[in-house]
This record gives C-alpha cells, structure tokens and sequence, in this order.
C-alpha cells in the first residue's frame, strides 16, 4: 500500500485521547470533571452550554468561564521481546470557554469554544518497536457551539444549537527499508515521514431538561455526528527508481473524517440542603469509524483510492457524582466512570491504543461576589490490554494511567 495511504488510515485513528474512550475528550470544566462528568442533570454553571444547554435558562444575567483539564499520560508497551517503550511524557492544556447570557424569563442565549475531540501520542522513533505503524500523533479539533435555549414553563427547558469545527493534524511514522540492490548507490532509508491536514466541519445539538420537584430532575443533550473533509500534504518516497533520487514532494490527499453523535442522559437528585447526587449514562456512536474511503495522489501524479475497514463499536460509559455544599462559598466534589473501549482488537493501533477505563475524581468550588473557581483531580486508570494479533510489532501488554487536574474560573456580571 502507498506510503501516502497508510499514513491517511492513521489519520483516520486521530490521536490517542486519555480521557474518553476512543478520540473523545469528555471533560470539558472543572467542576463537572470533580463529579466524574455526571454532569448532564446538573449543569448549573457556564459550562451548560455544552453539557447541557437548556440548563443555561436557569442561569441569570450574564455568565461567563475560563478554565482547562489539562492531561498528562503515561502509557507503556511490553513487547513480547522483553522491552518496554513509553511514549513521551506531555502535558497537554486543552481550554475551555463558555458564556451564557439570560434574554428574558424564556429566552437564553449560550455560546462555548472547547476541545472535544483528539490529544496526541508521542513513541520514540529510534527504538520504539511500532515505530513503522507510528511515531508522533497529533491532531487538534477545536469545536465552537452557539445554542438558543426556551423556558417552556417551571418544569421544562429546550435547547438547540449549531456547532462548527476545525481540525489539524501532524501524524508521522518511520519508514524504514533497506538498500534496493537493482539500483546502484541506493541506501538504506530510516527516516520519518510526516503527514499534515486541516479541514473544517458543521453539526448540531439538542437538549432538554425536566424538573419534576423540588429534590428529582433529569436532563438530556445530544450532539450530532460532524463531517469533516481533510486535505493534506506530504512529502512522499518514490515507490520506483533510485532510492537518493530527488523525492516526490507535496503530493495531495485527502478523506472524509466523521466525528461520532454523542447522547448523555441523567439525573440529579437533591438529597438535603448539603448533598447533591447524580448519575448518568453517555453514549458515543463510534459506528461512524467503520470505513474509511481515501483519495491520494501516487508519486508519478496518477490519482487512486484506498479503502480501509476499521469497524470501531459504539460505546457507553456510566457515571456517578456526588456534590457536598459546606457553606454558602465552599463545596467539595467526588465522581467516578467506567468508559467501554470500541476498538477490537483485530483493529488495534498504536495511535489509538485503547481499553477500558475506571476513572476517580475529586473536586471542590469556591465563590465569592461574582467570582467562582472550580478545582478537581481526576486519576483515571486504563485496564491492562494484551493484544496477540498477526502484526508482530503491535503484539505484547499495554498499560497506561492519566492525572487530570482542571482549574474554572468564572464570573456572573
């Protein structure tokens, strides 16, 4: 297969993101990340405005937030030879940006800029065994979300809103092949090869939340699926002639990435004036990674099509929080998940090098005025995944555990 094509699959895997199964990133605040992400039935700060934005109906005046959970990965491979590779310890800093402003006693305007989608892996390209399925990944998806929210009456609100957003990716590998003795002075190629895109997609949400007293409400939000076409760039090998000829440079490519529809239902009841509990169940569609249809151009500008089958399962993760009030400026949270993992293991990648998941997380609010800071840590702990497949390099143990510490600031005019 085409070098262009098998750097374009891996495209297609995104980056190995640590905080929801696949390439999703679910925390997106700090204060909905101290309650493990139970979040939808709750939703009473900026951050409604993706967790759940007919929620922000109950929000008054103007309210805005800033704040990160900010990843930091660890994930090890124990070849079936004996050695180990890591990849390479980052913190990544994905920010979040919410604001939510009250029109009327029905009408409710919200608008948020997060990251939903993506994160990076990094494997040494001198010594990493897989370092000729990948070596750096990087993508970055940036969504931007617009919602308008209606208060129907005391027990129900109807949100609905369009989200628009932007993708760019790094992705390299090693290529790696010895002397080609029909041509003479050929060398031996070890370098690394790099793919860049970008592209640009459309979706949109919906949601509704529904008090029934005083202590019981349940919420809802749904996110459509995101289609976005990729065009990219890369500095390809000749599949023919002399190795150290001049190399076929900027060849095009391109595909069609689909991010998945996402789907959270919940509950919060309100068990004293001091304790909140919450509990939910979040689905992601992963259905929409199944096939994967690329378009690129081979190094004699001849134009040709690949296609790859991934067949990723759709996922769900449960989720409990609890929210303790101590007084009237200081409360303290707690949460914890389990995350299914859609990647068989027929399918399995080191871009995306994927298990189940059990995360515990704890957090605490202080306000003051019109000033709110949310903290929280989540330890988030993937089960041990053995992988025993027909490509040797990929087979063996991987382990992989991630520190989430998040900070929110907010603040209501």
């Amino acid at each position: 297969m085409n070098i262009i094509v098998l750097i374009l699959v891996a495209l297609m895997g995104l980056a190995s993101s640590v905080n929801a199964a696949g390439f999703r990133l679910a925390d997106q605040d700090a204060k909905a990340t101290g309650m493990g992400n139970a979040y939808t039935a709750v939703a009473d700060n900026a951050s409604a405005v993706w967790y759940n934005p007919a929620a922000i109906t109950n929000l008054e005046g103007t309210n805005v937030s800033l704040g990160t959970v900010m990843i930091a990965p660890s994930m090890e491979h124990k070849n079936t030879n004996g050695t180990t590779d890591e990849i390479e310890s980052t913190l990544h800093i994905p920010p979040h940006f919410y604001a939510t402003h009250k029109l009327n006693d029905q009408w409710s305007l919200g608008f948020g800029v997060n990251a939903p989608f993506g994160l990076s892996t990094e494997w040494d390209p001198a010594t990493a065994n897989t370092r000729t399925v990948a070596t750096k990944s990087e993508v970055k998806a940036i969504n931007a979300n617009l919602n308008g929210a209606y208060k129907l009456n005391d027990k129900f609100s109807f949100a609905a809103g369009v989200d628009y957003v932007t993708l760019d990716a790094t992705l390299n590998k090693m290529i790696v092949a010895p002397a080609n003795a029909l041509y003479a002075g050929s060398p031996a190629i070890n370098e690394e090869q790099t793919l860049e895109g970008d592209g640009t997609g459309m979706g949109y949400n919906a949601a509704v939340m529904y008090k029934h007293n005083d202590k019981l409400q349940f919420g809802a939000n749904y996110h459509s699926q995101v289609k976005i076409n990729v065009d990219g760039k890369i500095n390809l090998m000749p599949t023919s002639g002399v190795v150290s000829a001049a190399r076929a440079t900027n060849q095009d490519a391109e595909t069609e990435l689909t991010l998945p529809d996402l789907f959270q239902v919940g509950a919060a009841y309100k068990y004293s004036d001091k304790w909140l509990f919450s509990a939910e169940a979040d689905y992601t569609n992963w259905t929409t990674y199944r096939r994967i249809i690329i378009d690129y151009t081979k190094d004699n500008g001849a134009a040709a099509q690949s296609i790859d089958n991934k067949n990723w399962e759709s996922t769900w993760a449960f989720r409990l929080g609890t929210e303790y009030k101590y007084s009237e400026t200081l409360k303290f949270r707690g949460g914890t998940f389990y995350d299914m993992n859609p990647v068989k293991e027929e399918y399995f990648e080191t871009r995306v090098p994927d298990s189940d998941r059990v995360a515990f997380a704890i957090g605490a609010g202080w306000n003051k005025n019109n000033v709110t800071v949310d903290v929280s840590y989540m330890y988030l702990m993937f089960l041990e995944r053995e992988v025993d497949s027909a490509t040797a390099s990929l087979d063996g143990k991987y382990n992989s555990v991630a520190h989430l510490p998040a900070i929110t600031v907010g603040y209501k005019f």
